[in-house]
């Protein structure tokens, strides 16, 4: 990956600040990148994207984050499940939880359609049980956040 650090601040903080239209462009196209990508490279890439969201203003992060989940939620199973798997093994790297407030990822995640629910969820259940070590990840997960989600 040629990426920097700063590179991806920089790109989270200009797609944070696009119009909506264009926003939804962008993270397809970044979502489709991100497919192609193998699994250490996107656990690389999410794991540097997430470590640069606190520097995103928070109404910013919000619409940032409501259009990621948007536009994931439209990507085949499989690979939405793929996807899913990587941002749960990076929890723990990138100390999610103290970048971001869980209230925030739930209001968002509830202000998604039904059918954008339902398939997020079912993904990241199916993205945990795969995964050997699913109790560790779990334990990583604030309890309101995994109760919604995962119950």
């Amino acid at each position: 990956m040629n990426s920097t650090d700063s590179d991806i601040e920089n790109l989270l903080f200009i797609i944070a600040n696009l119009p909506a239209f264009l926003k939804v462009s962008i993270c397809r196209t970044k979502t489709r990148e991100l497919i192609q990508m193998p699994e250490s490279e996107k656990r690389e890439l999410i794991a540097r994207s997430l470590n640069c969201i606190n520097l995103i203003p928070h109404d910013k992060l919000v619409e940032l984050t409501r259009t990621w989940m948007k536009v994931i939620s439209e990507i085949e199973p499989v690979q939405l499940t793929e996807i899913l798997q990587c941002y749960l093994l990076t929890l723990d790297s990138v100390n999610l939880f103290s970048k971001i407030d869980p209230k925030l990822i739930l209001d968002v995640f509830f202000s998604l359609s039904d059918v954008e629910r339902n398939k997020l969820t079912i993904c990241l259940k199916e993205a945990l049980f795969l995964n050997p070590d699913r109790q560790q990840i779990l334990n990583k997960i604030p309890t309101n956040l995994a109760k919604i989600i995962f119950n």
